[in-house]
């Protein structure tokens, strides 16, 4: 049961005071979750009870979950049904009695509803699940429950479509950037798809390799995924990445982000995009129209590439540029300066002119078995792009 109270005597000079009391209070560290997220079976959330919610709508209310926990699924949707690679937002709205809980696809406050009655509490991505061990490894499983079983849906076929599990956000379990299209990883949020870009991206003095001016990356289902053929160097993911607050992941956590995807093969799209006759990477996402970017469970591509801990594409399409930086040593040189860091951004002190590549993770388009949730390449500079390699980010946990 939801029941409102409303707190009196608060007034804008005491407000900042009380404001403090009246944050959300829950047991644990989250008070959203998906229930029976390793059975697969329904797409509810569980909202726990003894959780307080505070709205100030011209006055503080504060609502209590008592008794019992609250769930929650499609049919407390604002509009329309769950549509894989969306985002969807929880709310809460008080409606003059004791508050309703709606799920919406607007970022802002639910259709038939405004700022002042409603409070975005959560939310999550709805989109492809690996079925892993419910036993807190999160281990692939076949049909018959077997970890990297070969049963009638062998471990490596066994995905689903749901609420992704790993994707619940909340007030109080939430990444410190934006969550759409993230999933935890461990202690980490990081991006379900490869980036892609949400604005158009420009250079300074139109120079490719030289700092952003303009422009943002997102992590969104259907989308072709920016590269090095769009003028980036390794320099501009950090600099996109940080206006989102995000960053490029470590190898280590790139490595735990990928467990469970599938190596690639040499003549299929299966697992990723990795057949040896690709002639171009392709947009981001499982099951997903070439043509159009729209889920599409009869004809669209890479129906199974896709991790344990639900991140999309880390094996082929595009090798992604992590943190990590590696010296090579592969020309012979002397010590000097080279001028390669483009106009304006001084040089390195280094054997030889290309001395820092980036190490980048998961394999490219048409490396076949190549691929692989370990797969990684010491490759060219960091100052220069690379044409067939993108990123995936991700950020620390936090409000």
């Amino acid at each position: 049961m939801l029941k409102r109270f409303i707190k009196d005597n608060v007034t804008d000079a005491n407000a900042a005071f009380f404001s403090a009391f009246f944050e959300v209070l829950c047991r644990g560290d989250h008070f959203i979750e998906k229930k029976d997220p390793f059975q697969y079976t329904s797409n509810t959330l569980i909202i726990k009870k003894n959780t307080v919610i505070p709205i100030e709508n011209q006055e503080w209310r504060s609502f209590i979950i008592e008794d019992n926990d609250i769930e929650i699924s499609a049919t407390h949707l604002d509009s329309g049904s769950f549509e894989v690679g969306k985002d969807y937002y929880i709310y809460l709205v008080d409606d003059d009695a004791d508050g309703e809980f709606i799920i919406s696809l607007n970022s802002t406050f639910p259709t038939g509803h405004n700022a002042d009655d409603s409070r975005k509490i959560g939310g999550f991505h709805y989109g492809h699940i690996r079925k892993v061990s419910n036993d807190g490894l999160w281990i692939p499983i076949d049909s018959e429950g077997t970890k990297f079983g070969n049963g009638a849906t062998i471990w490596k076929n066994n995905v689903t479509i749901g609420i992704v599990p790993n994707s619940v956000w909340d007030l109080k379990n939430r990444p410190s950037c934006s969550p759409e299209g993230m999933v935890k990883v461990g202690n980490i949020w990081v991006d379900i798809y490869l980036v892609s870009a949400a604005e158009s991206i420009t250079f300074e003095n139109s120079i490719i390799e030289l700092h952003i001016t303009a422009g943002r990356l997102q992590s969104k289902y259907g989308q072709i995924p920016v590269s090095g053929f769009d003028g980036l160097n390794w320099y501009n993911f950090v600099e996109l990445a940080a206006r989102i607050k995000k960053r490029l992941l470590k190898y280590e956590e790139w490595i735990q982000a990928a467990f469970g995807n599938p190596q690639g093969e040499d003549d299929n799209d299966n697992y990723g995009w990795t057949k040896t006759t690709n002639t171009d990477y392709t947009r981001t996402g499982c099951m997903v129209d070439e043509s159009n970017g729209n889920y599409n469970p009869a004809t669209g591509v890479k129906p199974f590439a896709i991790s344990a801990y639900n991140c999309v594409d880390t094996v082929g399409n595009l090798a992604e540029r992590l943190a990590i930086v590696s010296t090579r040593w592969d020309e012979p040189g002397e010590w000097n300066f080279h001028d390669v860091l483009g106009v304006g951004k001084g040089q390195i002190w280094a054997p030889q002119g290309n001395a820092f590549g980036s190490i980048d993770s998961g394999g490219l388009y048409i490396e076949g078995i190549k691929a692989g949730p370990r797969a990684f390449r010491i490759t060219s500079p960091i100052w220069s792009t690379s044409g067939a390699t993108g990123s995936r980010f991700a950020c620390n946990s936090g409000g």
